[in-house]
């Protein structure tokens, strides 16, 4: 029987001869409840996997079992970390053989979803990607008692558990490598949205604690507008800086440092021979720039799967109802983008 076509439980039993109320007990694991022999359940399972069968979501919800199906509300599926991390979750999906719902932002510059859409689903649980992601209708989902999980940081929420990077102690590591090659003038790179805010706000107190403070010339925030936040804000701060830059630039995801390096690039800016310069997130073309980029990388793999445990099995609702918010520590990478600052040359210039 073909993989597309719906089997059911009494086709099941029409080849095996049994009824179809037994091939049901065995497969939702009452069976063992009326002395079926362990033969019996393993047979029955055997086919039901070789004819592909899945319980109908309709079914599992009329007797209050999981239906299986997630909600996936996703902040910009133009931002390749969420790509990235779309790619995460649907693969542990597909082990656990749960659905997916998805539904979000084209880009990053609104966030006006349609959530409605998302109710007519039988949902056991929703999964939102993104920090400071707070679309209208999230506390629908909390009312009709589906447990709700943010892979993300952000203020509290009501009926939320939030799962997110410690960032603190990421970029501490970051900013004490920089301090360890000598870096003593560290800029910082970034937009006007809450996830760099924060950023920015966590190194800017890090350095305070080095007994460094990044000038306010080079420590640059632009509208956002996505992949072109890098580029622009390497722009004005070249032109702000001129001839007296940083040493080292931190930027605040690895999407704005590959549009600084591009900025650089046209200028003839070296990194990291004229400049170092370092990303947050470690999305998968991170190591392709040339240089490969040095970067605080985003545990997505483990983010994912403590969110999935979290919204799965029969007890999601109580246990999300029982934890704290979960903070995954990150991996620092060390790639190609950061060096020993040169020794400092009066008068330099970017260099053809």
């Amino acid at each position: 029987m073909p993989a597309t076509t719906m089997t059911t439980q009494k086709e099941i039993a029409s080849q095996l001869g049994v009824s179809p109320s037994l091939v049901s007990r065995v497969l939702t694991g009452t069976a063992d409840q009326i002395g079926v022999s362990g033969e019996t359940i393993q047979r029955i399972r055997e086919v039901a996997a070789k004819l592909h069968y899945r319980p109908s979501a309709a079914a599992l919800t009329l007797r209050g079992a999981p239906t299986m199906t997630l909600g996936v509300i996703v902040r910009n599926f133009e931002d390749p970390f969420f790509g990235h991390m779309i790619g995460e979750l649907q693969a542990l999906a597909w082990t656990k053989e749960y659905s997916l719902v998805l539904t979000g932002c084209p880009s990053g510059n609104g966030q006006a979803i349609d959530l409605a859409s998302l109710l007519k689903y039988r949902l056991d649980g929703v999964i939102i990607l993104g920090s400071d992601f707070e679309p209208e209708g999230l506390d629908a989902f909390p009312e009709k008692g589906i447990p709700v999980v943010q892979i993300g940081a952000g203020p509290p929420r009501p009926g939320f558990v939030r799962v997110t990077m410690d960032q603190a102690l990421g970029l501490q590591q970051l900013v004490a490598y920089l301090t360890k090659l000598g870096h003593r003038d560290i800029g910082y790179i970034g937009d006007d949205t809450p996830p760099h805010l924060r950023r920015e706000k966590i190194v800017q107190t890090i350095l305070r604690s080095h007994d460094l403070a990044t000038r306010p010339k080079a420590l640059v925030r632009v509208v956002a507008h996505d992949v072109e936040t890098g580029y622009e804000s390497m722009q004005r701060l070249l032109r702000q800086c001129g001839e007296l830059l940083p040493t080292a630039i931190i930027a605040a995801d690895d999407v704005t440092a590959q549009g600084a390096l591009r900025a650089l690039y046209e200028r003839r800016i070296h990194v990291p021979t004229d400049l170092s310069l370092a990303g947050i997130d470690d999305i998968p073309s991170a190591k392709m720039t040339i240089p490969s980029l040095t970067t605080l990388r985003q545990p997505t793999g483990e983010l994912v799967r403590r969110a999935f445990q979290l919204l799965t099995g029969s007890a999601a609702k109580s246990r999300t109802q029982a934890v704290s918010d979960i903070v995954v520590e990150p991996e620092f990478v060390i790639r190609e983008s950061c060096a020993a600052p040169r020794a400092p040359q009066p008068g330099r210039q970017p260099h053809d």
